[in-house]
């Protein structure tokens, strides 16, 4: 999922833990997981679905996912993929329960490591989580320094190559330089004058949102249109989050999100829907020019966000484009939209 797998294999590898890793998602990876999955089950499962046989076949003998969204469907897909996989192969599945991340990726761990001591399983997952953190830090400066730079793209490739840097550091401390340095040259081809972007709010489902394959590289298209993009999910957050803090009582989602939401929603509907609510109506009252609201096909949560998203602008006078994404979304469709949504921001601040 996005730039997730470096620092999660480098994790398992630095405790001597041996992984068959699925290769990146390609069109095979859509086929085969639409193939073994029910036909009305949202992207990501077959996305997943895909992952987990790809991996199976380069040898892989354990699966290890996570469940458990609330009320999002998400929570099931861990049981049923478990089912589906098990018919006629011997594999080993392991489901790491989303409100308890920490306790069960520590004692997850453990059994995969024998061998490693406490200290070496906390600190791997702690560096793990350090560097999450980093990748995130990295792409907010590209979304930052990109459109304010001649050559976007050369932003977008120091990103990548900064992110490989990042998952391969051995400490905190080669983590820390890594990141700075690479943000440095970024900032370096930045225009010291350039004028302030446009600047879009990406929301939506936290899969589509994080897995580049599955949104259509939306950030990066932005990006080169000269549009500054503010996403409000990101992997490195939601781990600290979810390991230390919540383990810690220092952080509830949902209490967070529900008091940033309010009055345009006073539930929590499960996934992402409330972040996507809260998350919207800040970007709106801190003056963003557009929201982008992406989510797979029939995500519940996400479509229920969907009707206070529309009342949010409405009231603001924003412009929403909505990217209801399933397996048969193209690169050319999704280009096509975002142009037309840049072209009405653009015109709408009255600039070229």
């Amino acid at each position: 999922m996005g730039n997730m797998s470096a620092p999660v294999r480098h994790m398992l590898e630095s405790l001597a833990v041996e992984v068959a890793e699925a290769p990146p998602i390609s069109r095979r990876t859509v086929e085969l997981g639409t193939l073994h999955s029910p036909e009305g089950v949202c992207l990501p499962y077959k996305l997943n679905m895909g992952n987990f046989l790809e991996g199976l076949e380069r040898g892989a003998d354990t699966i290890v996912t996570m469940c458990g969204a609330g009320k999002c469907r998400f929570g099931f897909y861990g049981a049923v993929q478990q089912t589906a996989l098990a018919k006629g192969r011997e594999v080993a599945f392991c489901s790491l329960d989303t409100e308890r991340l920490l306790p069960d990726m520590y004692r997850f761990l453990r059994r995969a490591a024998p061998a490693a001591g406490r200290l070496a399983v906390a600190g791997s997952i702690a560096l793990a989580v350090k560097k999450l953190r980093a990748l995130d830090a990295l792409n907010d400066a590209k979304n930052y320094f990109g459109p304010r730079a001649d050559a976007p793209q050369r932003i977008i490739d120091l990103c990548e190559y900064g992110a490989g840097e990042i998952a391969l550091a051995d400490s905190f401390a080669e983590v820390n330089y890594s990141r700075d340095l690479i943000a440095g040259v970024m900032g370096s081809y930045c225009r010291a004058d350039a004028p302030q972007p446009p600047r879009v709010a990406l929301v939506g489902e936290f899969y589509v949102l994080l897995e580049p394959y599955a949104n259509h590289w939306i950030e990066n298209a932005l990006i080169r249109q000269g549009v500054e993009v503010k996403k409000f999910v990101r992997a490195g957050g939601w781990a600290y989050a979810k390991t230390l803090l919540q383990t810690f009582g220092l952080f509830n989602e949902e209490r967070e999100y529900l008091e940033q939401a309010r009055p345009y929603f006073s539930h929590h509907v499960g996934g992402d829907g409330l972040k996507s609510v809260g998350t919207s109506l800040w970007s709106a009252r801190q003056g963003y020019d557009g929201i982008i609201h992406a989510f797979p096909f029939g995500c519940m949560p996400e479509i229920v966000a969907q009707y206070a998203l529309k009342n949010i602008v409405a009231d603001y006078g924003l412009p929403l484009l909505t990217l209801s994404i399933d397996e048969h979304a193209s690169d050319v469709g999704i280009a096509t939209r975002l142009e037309a949504f840049v072209d009405c921001i653009k015109r709408k601040k009255n600039v070229t």
